[in-house]
């Protein structure tokens, strides 16, 4: 018996499975990330190369203003773009905004609705564009734009591929804003306790943004990543979190303490612990706030961890606690040296400190100046 032959699907049925597939590829794609600069970028990548045209555009409803803000663009100056408010009554993008339709003006240059003097500014002509607005459900939250179809006019097969990027685009973008407020409403409240704790102790007023910078500057000299000296910096800025819970009498008692004072003040670390560990957000922050006055010999405190047991990021900001805290002014001494200084931290060196870190900080030091 003949083995029967299966044909291929028509080519217009091979380009809409195409479509399908490339379709859930950036839905995986703007699902991996809550970056918004990286959500946006990926948007206009796709949606330019699906279309086939030579441009993209986002724009979103700025309700304050009152008018539409490009937020991501090729093929021109997205930056001077950002600038320029688009208005919701006399422009392509705000008729699409406001009607909720999709529109295709193939001659967008002669079109009343366009702005020509804006293209002048980023140096760009449009000839043909395709818009359709981007939404929750039936609440729009701004326009996505393709320009310059290639190869012929705009199809109602372009307006349902980009319709259905823009979906897509809606859901990521709308994703990634609330995440990013979220972050900007922890790094408010991160700084505000770093703040609360600089006024309540007169005596290292200013030492939390000092040791903050310096941190970092350090992370960097020994190639910390991005996400690594985020981290690093909320660390630093926590690092006496666990002071709020000792009394004044303690914190802020003009004579050295007693013995027994001082159990009470080295247990800030496991205060700072309670207050922190709870908070998902700042778990990979809380090294710092629980383990900076761990020693690399083993004979810090709370937990008298040795040697890498440490976390990097307390290694790192032990060193430069001290150096703001012997070169600053205290109520029973004036400030040190920094050459003093350096020479003590060097000494320290695998006593309370990592000597690769020493080493780095020193040679930094040394080459940019301890302004850093």
């Amino acid at each position: 018996m003949a083995e029967k032959k299966v044909s291929p699907p028509p080519l217009d049925l091979q380009r809409r499975l195409h479509q399908m597939e490339r379709l859930m590829e950036i839905n995986l794609t703007l699902t991996s990330t809550l970056e918004l600069d990286q959500v946006l970028e990926r948007i206009i990548v796709n949606a330019v190369e699906m279309l086939e045209c030579e441009a993209g555009s986002i724009l979103l409803y700025d309700r304050e203003k009152g008018c539409l803000s490009f937020v991501a663009a090729t093929g021109s100056d997205s930056r001077k773009l950002a600038r320029i408010p688009v208005p919701m009554v006399g422009s392509l993008a705000g008729e699409i905004f406001r009607k909720n339709q999709p529109l295709i003006a193939e001659q967008a240059a002669t079109d009343p609705r366009h702005d020509v003097l804006v293209e002048k500014q980023v140096n760009f002509h449009t000839r043909s564009l395709l818009g359709v607005p981007m939404r929750i459900q039936e609440r729009v939250t701004g326009v996505l734009e393709a320009l310059n179809k290639k190869g012929g006019p705009f199809t109602q097969e372009d307006v349902d591929l980009l319709s259905a990027i823009a979906s897509q685009a809606a859901v990521a973008i709308e994703n990634a804003q609330l995440v990013h407020a979220l972050q900007e409403a922890y790094e408010t409240t991160l700084e505000g306790w770093a703040t609360a704790l600089d006024l309540r102790d007169k005596e290292t007023e200013g030492h939390t943004r000092r040791v903050t910078e310096r941190s970092v500057w350090l992370g960097e000299q020994m190639g910390l990543d991005e996400e690594t000296l985020e981290h690093l910096r909320q660390g630093a800025l926590l690092h006496d979190i666990g002071k709020m819970a000792i009394p004044d009498s303690i914190l802020l008692k003009p004579d050295r303490l007693s013995p027994e004072e001082w159990t009470v003040m080295r247990q800030h670390p496991q205060h700072a612990y309670r207050m922190l560990a709870p908070i998902t957000y700042l778990r990979p922050a809380l090294d710092i706030p629980y383990c900076h006055h761990e020693k690399y010999d083993g004979s810090g405190y709370p937990r008298g961890l040795k040697g890498r047991e440490i976390p990097l990021g307390a290694r790192i900001f032990s060193v430069v606690d001290v150096w703001d805290a012997l070169t600053s002014d205290r109520y029973y001494r004036k400030a040190w040296p920094e050459d003093e200084t350096a020479a003590y931290i060097r000494e320290q060196a695998g006593k309370s400190f990592d000597p690769a870190i020493v080493s780095t900080f020193l040679a930094g030091i040394q080459e940019v100046g301890p302004s850093v």
